[in-house]
């Protein structure tokens, strides 16, 4: 079966003289079934997010290579540059976003689908990865269900294809000039990237500018080949150097899909090393592995539906973890995979080659392909204007569908509760109270925050002033080091140093406490507990986890009971509760309190019994206890500052 079409490949064709090279097409396999992988089961194959690094250098290298060469002949025009690219991304683009929003419609509580709307929006106009760096932080949903997210390194390469046609026009279309440009380019970008990284992880990860390196490198290697052909060196010595750099280069991108990990700075460093191993299966051709490995049909076949299985395995992944809350199960996430499989195959055989391909007329092709994603991206912005639409959830829960502002408002933020990019200095005057004592000091995360306004309405009833030193995923340890959160070490230490200044009556430290490892939180509480009774503070209380709930977080289980019973969920409840979790962290925590010789004050014992966990105070959906996994609303945090005083002679009146 020769799963290659002579036109399918027509522009990539250009991109070398030799014309399509099916190996190439197996280099894509190489770089998308590691992503999928790793988004299935991330322990399997812990790196292969990199594959996303692989792709960028072949698409630097071909569509490079398509620009060069039509500029070489006088024939490159920017107009039929832009149409060609949209005949190429935007029919399985809209395909598989049009579905994704439709499945959202009937699923997704307001707050998740606002979230997908604006990133809809984004995806629309190739703007994904600047909306994604403005909502990294602590109180967005979980990468791993924001059904587009994947949605960002096709942004990036659509950002670097709107700027480097323009750029190759103005520095020429002569051969060494223009490689001895980019090549400098790629410098300056890999330099910015490495910078970055050490300040400002998720910038270096998102911004093209840090990325374009990676795109840059398949470019380089374009105008390098220019017009010569490939694998046209004579002599053995030349043949047994290839075979050595194909196999090399394979082992390389292997290793790096397995040896390399999250924990890694990416993209860094070594991020050269899938890249440039990819440049080199590229530049060479001919080989063992190119004939064999890569040129083989079942590769070459993934790679030529490689942009489909990426666009869609992530939205059926992302559902499937919304609805599984437990986990979902290995067989069905291969279920799920091998369904990306027979959707991609179906999106590239029906959908995109008859509408890259077909004999429609070019404009009249683009100019519906341009209406369509300005009709999905329009819909995108409506639903994130309208707060996730909330008129299509019945009316009889509707009110229940909290999105957080209804509370977090009160937290403080961007003053009392740093955000992901402030540091201490961002700490207001108001944060230390207003100078009342006895005070009361909060310690901690954005649960720590969400607890605050419960202490600020008890402190007029009980006679206590409240300090509130909080900062978002940042967990009340000094010393802890959170890599996310650079400016976390620096916050705690701050505080450490107001302490003997404040002289707190008694200090709260509460937070999710879900930084594992183990040792690393009792290292940072016993450095924490010291600092503390050195500076002569009366009473310490570690504050347990809250009760907390699986999936998206409170509401849209609320939403999920009520599609299945067509009830209200009950104020006490076990259903999606992720008390396992915390009975578990509890138990770690009261141990590591009585071993410091301070106070442990359980929040799940406030909000549990046999009975299950307190969900909602009454029937009104400003009662609900949480409006997520576990951040309190306003009446959680009075219910459970209640219990907390109450436990604590002197603040129990």
């Amino acid at each position: 079966m020769n799963f290659v079409q002579p036109n399918l490949a027509l522009d990539e064709a250009r991109a070398t003289p030799l014309g399509y090279r099916k190996d190439i097409d197996g280099l894509r396999a190489v770089a998308v079934l590691p992503v999928l992988l790793y988004h299935a089961f991330p322990a399997t194959v812990p790196g292969g997010f990199y594959g996303v690094d692989i792709f960028f250098v072949i698409s630097g290298f071909l569509i490079t290579g398509i620009i060069h060469k039509q500029m070489l002949s006088g024939r490159f025009s920017v107009a039929d540059f832009y149409a060609r690219r949209i005949r190429r991304i935007f029919p399985a683009l809209i395909t598989v976003v049009l579905v994704t929003f439709l499945i959202a419609w009937f699923v997704l509580p307001p707050r998740e689908l606002k979230s997908l709307g604006t990133n809809i929006a984004g995806g629309a106009i190739f703007i994904q990865n600047f909306i994604l760096l403005g909502q990294v932080g602590y109180f967005d949903l979980a990468a791993d269900k924001k059904p587009l997210l994947h949605l960002w390194s096709l942004a990036i390469e659509e950002q670097y294809y709107v700027v480097w046609p323009l750029l190759l026009m103005l520095i020429g279309a002569w051969r060494r000039k223009s490689l001895a440009i980019t090549l400098a380019l790629a410098a300056a970008s890999f330099i910015a990237c490495l910078v970055v990284q050490t300040r400002a992880p998720d910038h270096a990860f998102y911004l093209p500018v840090t990325r374009a390196w990676e795109l840059m490198a398949g470019s380089a290697l374009a105008l390098w080949i220019g017009g010569r052909a490939i694998g046209n060196e004579r002599g053995p010595a030349a043949s047994i150097g290839r075979e050595i750099i194909a196999v090399a280069a394979l082992l390389a991108i292997v290793a790096a899909f397995w040896l390399y990990d999250r924990k890694l700075p990416h993209p860094g460093f070594l991020t050269l090393v899938p890249v440039l191993a990819a440049a080199a299966l590229i530049g060479t051709s001919g080989t063992l592995v190119h004939r064999h490995v890569l040129g083989a049909s079942p590769a070459v076949l993934v790679g030529l539906i490689s942009y489909p299985l990426y666009l869609w395995h992530y939205p059926l992944m992302a559902y499937a973890r919304i609805q599984f809350v437990d986990g979902v199960a290995p067989s069905v996430m291969w279920g799920i995979m091998t369904a990306s499989v027979v959707l991609a195959w179906l999106t590239y055989r029906f959908i995109e080659r008859p509408i890259r391909f077909g004999r429609l007329h070019g404009t009249y092709k683009i100019g519906v392909l341009i209406c369509g994603m300005a009709v999905l991206g329009s819909a995108g912005l409506i639903v994130d204007r309208s707060e996730g639409a909330p008129g299509r959830i019945p009316q009889s829960i509707r009110g229940f569908m909290l999105t957080g502002e209804e509370t977090s408002g009160r937290w403080r933020r961007g003053k009392c509760l740093l955000l992901p990019d402030q540091d201490a200095k961002d700490f207001v005057p108001e944060c230390a109270g207003d100078g009342r004592h006895p005070v009361v000091l909060v310690w901690g995360d954005s649960f720590g925050a969400s607890l605050a306004p419960g202490l600020r309405d008890l402190g007029g009833e009980r006679g206590f002033d409240l300090a509130q030193y909080t900062a978002s995923s940042c967990p009340p340890l000094i010393g802890f080091v959170q890599p996310d959160r650079p400016g976390c070490k620096g916050a705690n230490d701050f505080v450490a140093e107001r302490l003997a200044e404040l002289k707190p009556e008694l200090v709260l430290l509460y937070s999710t406490w879900s930084y594992g490892p183990n040792d690393a939180v009792r290292n940072g509480l016993q450095r924490t507990v010291m600092r503390l009774k050195a500076v002569g503070v009366p009473k310490v209380v570690l504050l347990g986890p809250p009760a907390s709930w699986l999936g998206s977080g409170l509401p849209a289980n609320l939403l999920e009971y009520y599609f299945r019973t067509h009830d209200l969920l009950p104020a006490r409840t076990w259903y999606r509760s992720n008390d396992n979790w915390t009975r578990a962290q509890e138990a770690f925590l009261e141990s590591e309190a009585k071993n410091l010789g301070i106070d442990y004050i359980s929040v799940r014992r406030i909000m549990c019994n046999d009975n299950g966990c307190l969900a909602r105070i009454g029937d009104s959906g400003s009662e609900l206890t949480t409006f997520d996994i576990g951040h309190l609303t306003s009446p959680g945090a009075i219910l459970v500052a209640r219990g907390v005083l109450d436990a604590l002679p002197g603040f129990d009146k």
